[in-house]
């Protein structure tokens, strides 16, 4: 059993319920967007000032902005001169032991990297919920006061105020979780490697490992009670993961779940992967939670809670002005550059009508598609509960699955912003298959998110003259084989032999601007191996470097050329019409339609 990944709003709607019994662990991630250096900054800091030293350079002229010089400083410290490979779990407090081994001066470094710091907009949506009651307990490896902060402000705005002061346990004052536990005293945070204001600070390998054995309890004691929402943390402290790993062997432990809240699921750190393919194992709900960024996953929570006018009001003053607005597309005539070519395309229509009919019975969506599968169906489905809607034959589906009503024709609106979310999944399932059947690919569906993934060329399977076209294209803008076998050392597949590669995109559906977009995002999709610890999502990947290498020097006028090569091939025409069903499919109960795209991609102004 593996740990299932969901989008951010199927968190978002489940924390709105009981938000109270979820926990919040913060990592460094949680306070990047407050300018505190994230673990990956601080280390090339530090490699940068002995690198400086070793060979006699000033280190203010060292601008690590410029790619080529970090890639000279990480390639001087790749498992060399002293240092582990570049990005290993131990970097961190490798670096700090060979740049500062002295605790005082380690001390004084961090202190002034924290200091002046003010919270980012999530930590005080956060600051919120803890003094509005929609959070009680927040851990953190952080040494910085931002959470305080945020707390403090928010708390400030409501008078009289609706809960005491959060209180703070941190190495200085470690009993102080455990009688606040047990006493329900909260809002409370535990900062388990300390404070910068404090003597005492914990970031060394060594060090580490001897977790503060009452923080350390009073976490164990609340894993009862709390689940845990865990953001902006990599995984990468040894004792920080065995607390997690004795809480989920606990009995009725994390009662409202495991969440890993992290932009790259299938990208996390094998002892994460471990983590949470355990805690699934032990009976806990764990999930990914696939998400951009701290503040976005903050502000996204913040608009599903329920608070008090005066700290709705607190909220709404902090959100930042919008940087992108509206403009013309660009010309070549006229207009003032430069601009941003996105990658998104408009979809200007989309089916009007769809078959709507209720099961007799619940099932889950995996089931109801495996159903169809096996039935040869050849349409699009899409459920909610009982309720269900579908493009295709309404004979076909009223004999293949239990229904409670017969299948009707209802009118449908995919593009409209109030659209339902079963509508939406209609809609992006029916794209994605649609856009697969006119390109050399294939679609991978799944409820984490669709792709189009390049079909080798067979000769028994020859491809179309557009089909063709479309690959030519594609060729010329990556400059490599679309397709390929992954080298040896990344495993065998479930076929025992070489796992393959093939040029692929992501694709989601998004309404912004008044108008509703195809997002698809160009990434190499590897197939899964047959000891995969998550063999659907691919958590713990071996691949998941290989393609990170495969991809370092794709950027600028390469990933541009690549963004243009699919926006054309899937949108060739000013009005690309993509019809749903596939051509040639017998009957005359069919219910479908087309989509029209757009070949223009979005646009955007650099902000002023």
């Amino acid at each position: 059993m593996g740990a299932e990944v969901v989008d951010l709003g199927v968190f978002s709607r489940q924390w709105a319920i009981e938000g109270r019994r979820v926990a919040w662990f913060l990592g460094a991630g949680a306070s990047a967007a407050a300018s505190v250096p994230t673990a990956s900054q601080v280390v090339m800091d530090l490699l940068a000032r002995m690198f400086a030293d070793v060979h006699g350079l000033i280190l203010q002229d060292l601008n690590l902005g410029d790619p080529g010089q970090r890639e000279r400083i990480v390639a001087y410290y790749d498992n060399m001169n002293g240092m582990p490979p570049a990005g290993a779990p131990s970097d961190y407090s490798t670096a700090f032991k060979l740049a500062l081994p002295n605790d005082g001066t380690r001390r004084q470094y961090l202190r002034g990297l924290l200091k002046d710091r003010s919270p980012s907009y999530g930590q005080r949506v956060l600051g919120a919920f803890l003094a509005q009651g929609l959070a009680d307990l927040v851990l953190t490896t952080n040494f910085d006061d931002l959470v305080e902060q945020a707390a403090d402000q928010a708390r400030a705005s409501v008078e009289p105020p609706l809960r005491p002061r959060l209180g703070v346990a941190s190495l200085g004052d470690s009993g102080r979780a455990g009688l606040a536990l047990s006493d329900d005293d909260f809002p409370l945070l535990v900062k388990l490697h300390g404070d910068f204001r404090e003597m005492e600070l914990r970031n060394l390998d060594a060090e580490l490992r001897e977790q503060n054995e009452r923080l350390r309890q009073s976490f164990l004691d609340s894993s009862r009670r709390f689940g845990l929402a865990v953001i902006g943390y990599s995984g990468r402290d040894a004792s920080v993961m065995d607390m997690i790993t004795k809480a989920i062997r606990t009995p009725g432990a994390l009662p409202a779940g495991l969440w890993w809240l992290t932009r790259e699921p299938e990208s996390v750190l094998p002892a994460v992967a471990d983590l949470m393919q355990s805690a699934a194992a032990a009976g806990v709900l764990a999930r990914f939670v696939k998400i951009e960024n701290f503040d976005e996953t903050l502000g996204s929570l913040g608009r599903q809670a329920m608070l008090d006018s005066a700290l709705r009001t607190h909220i709404d003053n902090l959100r930042a002005q919008p940087r992108v607005i509206d403009v013309a597309l660009p010309t070549l005539d006229k207009g003032a550059l430069p601009v941003l070519r996105l990658n998104a395309l408009p979809i200007l229509d989309a089916p009007k009508r769809a078959l709507r009919t209720t099961l007799r019975e619940p099932a889950e969506p995996r089931s109801l598609q495996q159903t169809l599968q096996d039935s040869r169906w050849r349409g699009v489905l899409a459920s909610s509960g009982q309720q269900v809607i579908a493009f295709g034959s309404i004979s076909h589906l009223s004999q293949v699955l239990d229904l409670a009503t017969s299948p009707v024709e209802v009118p449908i609106d995919c593009i409209s912003q109030d659209a339902t979310s079963t509508e939406r999944g209609l809609a992006y399932e029916a794209l994605t298959r649609a856009l697969a059947r006119r390109l050399p690919t294939r679609a991978l569906v799944r409820e984490r998110g669709h792709r189009l993934i390049m079909r080798p060329i067979n000769r028994e399977r020859p491809d179309t003259a557009d089909q063709a076209a479309a690959r030519k294209i594609l060729q010329e803008a990556y400059d490599a084989p679309l397709t390929g076998s992954c080298p040896r050392n990344l495993g065998r597949g479930r076929d025992g032999k070489d796992r393959v590669y093939a040029e692929a995109v992501r694709l989601s559906i998004e309404w912004r601007l008044g108008v509703l977009w195809l997002l698809f995002v160009p990434h190499t999709w590897v197939s899964p191996t047959e000891d995969q610890i998550d063999t659907r999502h691919g958590i713990g990947d071996p691949a998941a470097a290989w393609r990170k290498e495969r991809w370092v020097n794709r950027r600028n006028e390469k990933w541009a050329a690549i963004i243009a090569a699919w926006a054309k091939v899937m949108a060739p025409e000013e009005r690309t019409t993509l019809p749903v069903l596939p051509e040639g499919l017998a009957g005359r109960d069919l219910t479908g339609g087309q989509f029209v795209l757009s070949k223009t991609t979005a646009y955007s102004r650099v902000a002023r």
